[in-house]
Order: structure tokens, then C-alpha cells, then sequence
């Protein structure tokens, strides 16, 4: 318990020197908003448009589709606020041998490598996503129950940890290969595939983004839980897999550190 408080109080230190940095560049603070926002109303704008031409997707309605899209949004932002500055980071500590500093202050190099800096205007795109999401369930005249948002919670955690998983293996290479962007890159495209809907996609590529490559348990899995569609089955198998995934990624980075040569090399 002593250990989890003192990570939490570390976590502060470094949320409130972001939030200093960032109130120094104010301008900047809001670009980044403003960027997000524009990703965010792309995703909204191609449902709209696909749903000129029909009535459900994927099986979803339009107003579930806005349902699944809050989702979304939340577990993305959820991401970009704790871990994913970090990981686009990761390959320029490296280049720069700044990664040293991590590995000696006498705490987790991992903790340290995808928490130092949390993305402060990713706050606003979560209280947009929360937005959306209220939205959706009003449209759609669905109430969850306080079980099926517990749900949620759990499930949006463990999609979180699966992508901060899936992103350490990645960063990981970069100790190798040390210009690693191509590799973040190719990454992120497979990752703009995998938070759509899963059942738009036909039975192997689905079946590869739900148990060999689980992205697609990120976002579709957690949504179902509010949707009313989600099974004991697949619950499961989204926390399982977070767990073992979390585990494996964090022994493959540590065994990767172990090949990191330092600024000096």
C-alpha cells in the first residue's frame, strides 16, 4: 500500500509540473484541444454520413453508434491523458540518451518512462467524451444499471491496459532500432482500425483483433457492457487478457532494457 501512495504522489508531482508547463504556453494548450476536436467530429461525421444510406451498422442504430462513439472517446482520452505523450516520446529519450535519467531515479523505469508527462488538455477531451456518451444514452433511451456501469469502468480500465501493453512492446523495439517512429506509425494505423465497431469487419480479421492482436477488445468490448450486449464470456476474456498482456509487456520491456546501451555507446 505504501508503494501504490507513493507513486500516487509522484503521479501529482508530475501532473502539476504539466499543468504549469502547459499554462505557460496557453496557445499550445488549446491547439491540442482544437486538434482532438477535429479528430473527434471526423469519427462522428463518417457515421453520419454512412447512416444517410442505412438504418443500423454493425448491428447498432445511430443512436447506439453515438453510444459506442462516447465510449470511445472516453477510452481514448483516458489514454491520451496518462500514457500516450509518453509513448510518442519514447524513441527521442532514447536518441537523445535522456532514457538514463529514468533508469536510475529509484523508482520503476516503466512507471517513469509512460506517466512522466501527462497530457493536461486531454482532461477536456474526456468531459467530451463523457458528453457524447450521456448523449448517446439519452438518444437511444438507454438507463444502464449501476452494475452494467461498473462494468464499463472495469472493462474500460482493462482496455486501457491492453493499449499502454500493446504500446510498451512497441517503444520497446525502439531500444533496438532507435528510430522507431515508422513503427509507432504503423501501430497507430492498426490502432484507428481496431476502435471501430469489431463487427464491421469480416470473421478472421475480427477474430484476430478480438483474441491475437486484441485491440478491438479496447473499445468494443467495454461499450457492449452499457449497449446490454455483452456476455459473461467475453467480459472475461477482456480482463484476462488484459492481465496476461500487461504481464508480458512489462517483462519484454525490462528484458529490452537490459539491451539499452546509454548516452555514452
Amino acid at each position: 500500500m505504501g508503494g501504490m501512495v507513493r507513486y500516487l504522489r509522484l503521479w501529482a508531482a508530475f501532473f502539476r509540473n504539466c499543468i504549469t508547463r502547459e499554462m505557460e504556453y496557453r496557445g499550445h494548450f488549446f491547439m491540442q484541444f482544437m486538434i482532438d476536436m477535429a479528430w473527434y467530429a471526423v469519427q462522428i461525421a463518417l457515421f453520419e454520413v454512412i447512416y444517410l444510406s442505412t438504418n443500423s451498422v454493425a448491428g447498432m442504430t445511430h443512436e447506439e453508434m453515438i453510444v459506442f462513439l462516447g465510449a470511445m472517446f472516453v477510452i481514448d482520452a483516458i489514454n491520451m491523458i496518462f500514457f500516450s505523450h509518453n509513448f510518442w516520446m519514447f524513441p527521442g529519450l532514447i536518441a537523445r540518451g535522456e532514457l538514463d535519467f529514468y533508469i536510475i531515479k529509484p523508482v520503476s523505469t516503466f512507471f517513469m518512462s509512460f506517466t512522466r508527462f501527462p497530457n493536461i488538455a486531454s482532461w477536456l477531451n474526456l468531459a467530451v467524451g463523457v458528453s457524447v456518451l450521456v448523449y448517446g444514452l439519452l438518444e437511444a433511451n438507454i438507463a444502464p444499471s449501476m452494475g452494467e456501469w461498473a462494468m464499463f469502468l472495469l472493462l474500460a480500465v482493462c482496455g486501457n491496459a491492453i493499449m499502454l501493453a500493446m504500446q510498451a512492446m512497441v517503444a520497446s523495439v525502439a531500444v533496438f532500432l532507435v528510430q522507431a517512429e515508422g513503427i509507432q506509425m504503423i501501430f497507430h494505423t492498426l490502432y484507428q482500425f481496431s476502435i471501430r465497431p469489431d463487427a464491421i469487419y469480416g470473421h478472421l480479421f475480427r477474430r484476430i483483433l478480438l483474441y491475437f492482436f486484441p485491440l478491438a477488445l479496447i473499445v468494443s468490448v467495454p461499450s457492449r457492457a452499457l449497449l446490454g450486449t455483452l456476455t459473461p464470456e467475453m467480459a472475461l476474456w477482456n480482463i484476462a487478457a488484459s492481465i496476461i498482456i500487461f504481464y508480458l509487456a512489462t517483462r519484454f520491456f525490462t528484458w529490452s532494457l537490459k539491451h539499452y546501451s546509454g548516452a555514452s555507446a
